[in-house]
């Protein structure tokens, strides 16, 4: 896979027809009038809504409150959809500059452009992307509009695909929802089942689902669209099949109590394969002292198959790394008190860490402030200083440090915040976690990131909002600057005590390589 499809590449499956990204229409191309007209057609149902909610009596008996219960419920519609279209507007602002700049240093010589932006030119041509390209605009704006939404990267693109479907695809479908008259799932299954189709079958499905949408259930809606779809939808169901094929992919999610789940996309005759299989070995040889449900001997069989392998085959070579979490003052007191940290994942008890110890390839033990939970040092036997500041990061960062991004610390590099270039050190404090596609937004999209003194790192999206970065490995924000506006008032340092408590006793360091070549005699 190439440098450039790994950053542009966002397992995206949507495929609105719709025009190049700054050729699209947004009210401002029209005029101050169309703009004020639009402007108000957005925010009018809004302001009606909120101000009848506002200055009501006070509920008196329960159909006053159901009442209310419905205004809100027109409300958020209308604020999605007036969301919806702030988003599209916004991206086709940014499109349509970047378009212009592109086409201004185009006439210019290299000579007149700033050092940033000669950077920039060549970081950009190092990871192989257009700046200018839709998908790029795309990503770097849906990772600012996830920081002001303090939603997640995922969450935000999916919201933009539902945005540009009912701005310039479903304008009767967003016109219902911004007058409340739909509900928002309805719209995103319009949206939804509007892919592939011809403007002409767009408009018939509004024409025939859209009085349907406002009596009927989310649930009910979605079906007659999904009927409606196959219909006029002009690939055949075969077709279709090969095309969901390339969504095949496995995902992994965090649940409570040191449970995770898996998920598996695939062709259907494949999972249901799977799944029999999996089955069928359950069936077998049935203990009668077994007490453990069918649901369990399923989950139990298929993790046996997967980690030790099937009946005669060889178990998986990746085992889990462990990091044991050691608080330094607890260490001190009662060091039964350390927890354990599975990496990828989190907290989990310490009698499960000990079982994985027996087989991990290695144990990481680490020293974190009793006061925030952030790691200070890690244990090591070995010399190169690189290895060391390299597994601090990992247990410090947890992941990626880029706003919203939650991708694991093994997939990502070491980053200097400020530039190896503009003098920045090789340190923890000027380190940090990024993977490769947001490091590509550091040095090629304009995202700019400065450590601050507490340990964490503010960053500055490329249209000015700010996001404050805190380590993943902090537990505690109580001495954070941007939470209480004060510098730490604590420091803790890796006294020799602390490190005899936790034997960390560190070799001494080799002698100094003799400067000339007549001093080996001696």
């Amino acid at each position: 896979m190439s440098i450039q499809h790994a950053f542009t590449n966002d397992d995206d499956e949507h495929r609105l027809p719709l025009n190049p990204p700054g050729t699209r229409k947004i009210s401002h191309l029209d005029g101050p009038l169309a703009c004020a007209i639009e402007h108000e057609n957005e925010f009018a149902q809004v302001l009606e809504l909120a101000s009848t909610l506002y200055h009501g009596p006070p509920r008196t008996d329960p159909a006053q409150g159901l009442t209310e219960l419905k205004a809100i419920a027109y409300l958020r519609r209308a604020l999605d959809a007036a969301e919806a279209v702030i988003l599209t507007d916004s991206i086709e602002l940014v499109a349509q500059s970047t378009a212009e700049y592109a086409a201004d240093t185009a006439s210019t010589a290299p000579q007149g452009e700033t050092e940033k932006q000669r950077d920039q030119r060549i970081s950009a041509h190092y990871y192989g992307v257009d700046p200018a390209s839709d998908q790029i605009i795309t990503s770097s704006f849906v990772a600012e509009a996830a920081v002001a939404l303090r939603e997640t990267v995922e969450k935000t693109r999916a919201k933009l695909f539902t945005a540009k479907g009912l701005r310039y695809l479903c304008p009767e479908t967003l016109n219902a929802l911004s007058r409340g008259l739909i509900t928002t799932k309805a719209a995103q299954e319009m949206v939804k089942q509007t892919q592939d189709l011809t403007p002409e079958d767009i408009r018939r499905m509004e024409h025939s689902l859209l009085p349907v949408a406002k009596t009927a259930s989310d649930a009910s809606f979605s079906q007659r669209a999904r009927r409606l779809h196959r219909k006029l939808d002009p690939v055949s169901a075969a077709d279709r099949h090969e095309s969901a094929k390339d969504g095949r992919c496995v995902t992994l999610w965090d649940e409570p109590d040191g449970m995770a789940a898996l998920k598996l996309y695939a062709p259907a005759q494949d999972v249901y394969s799977i799944y029999n299989t999996v089955k069928a070995f359950a069936q077998q040889d049935v203990d009668l002292d077994d007490t453990r449900t069918q649901a369990q001997r399923h989950a139990d069989i298929l993790r046996d198959a997967l980690l030790d392998g099937w009946p005669a085959t060889g178990g998986t070579p990746l085992k889990p790394r462990v990091v044991v979490t050691i608080p330094a003052v607890e260490a001190l007191v009662n060091p039964r008190r350390g927890l354990a940290e599975l990496e990828g994942y989190g907290p989990i008890p310490m009698g499960v860490a000990l079982t994985l110890a027996q087989e991990a390839p290695s144990m990481l033990r680490v020293l974190t402030d009793p006061w925030t939970g952030a790691a200070i040092d890690v244990g090591r036997k070995r010399y190169r200083p690189s290895v060391a500041l390299k597994d601090l990061l990992l247990v410090r960062d947890r992941c990626c440090r880029f706003p919203g991004c939650r991708r694991t610390a093994q997939s990502c590099e070491v980053d200097h915040i400020e530039g190896w270039a503009q003098g920045g050190h090789t340190s923890g404090a000027n380190s940090q976690l990024l993977c490769k596609r947001h490091q590509m937004f550091k040095h090629a999209l304009g995202w700019q990131s400065i450590s601050r003194p507490d340990g964490s790192v503010s960053w500055r999206t490329p249209h000015g909002l700010n996001y404050v970065s805190v380590p993943g490995g902090v537990e505690n924000v109580s001495g954070f600057e941007h939470i209480h506006d004060r510098t730490p008032v604590l420091e803790v340092g890796l006294t020799d005590q602390v490190r005899r408590v936790l034997g960390w006793a560190d070799p001494p360091d080799p002698p100094d390589p003799p400067d000339r070549p007549d001093q080996l005699a001696s």
